[in-house]
């Protein structure tokens, strides 16, 4: 399991025309690497969706900008869950994206992002 050190909202963006916030994850262990997490609004209010998870390698140093010349971003949506030992796949991602909003305020800042002003 990926235990997370710190979650912080990078910026809301689009993935396939679904609004997105790309979360920046630090893990716990050294031996893991960065990832960027990207969590849509689900039903019901307050729900999340986590809709792609991408490697980053990236150096602040070398790559100060987010491009798709270079590997220091590599999209491990499919593969990020899939070596696990115990549960599915599925229910190891499913385990991170609760671990993932339950750290720290992070739904909190999800929901006011997401939702706050959109009530009727």
């Amino acid at each position: 399991m990926y235990s997370i050190k710190s979650a912080t909202i990078r910026r809301m963006t689009q993935i396939n025309g679904t609004p997105c916030a790309e979360i920046e994850v630090h893990p716990s262990s050294e031996t893991d690497t960065v990832i960027l997490a990207y969590l849509a609004p689900s039903a019901p209010i307050g729900g999340y969706e986590l809709v792609k998870v991408v490697r980053s390698n990236a150096s602040l140093e070398h790559d100060w900008f987010d491009n798709c010349m270079h590997t220091a971003f590599e999209d491990a949506t499919d593969v990020a869950f899939e070596n696990i030992t115990i549960g599915t796949a599925e229910e190891e991602r499913d385990q991170f994206k609760q671990q993932l909003l339950s750290h720290g305020t992070l739904k909190q800042q999800l929901n006011e992002r997401f939702y706050e002003g959109n009530a009727p």
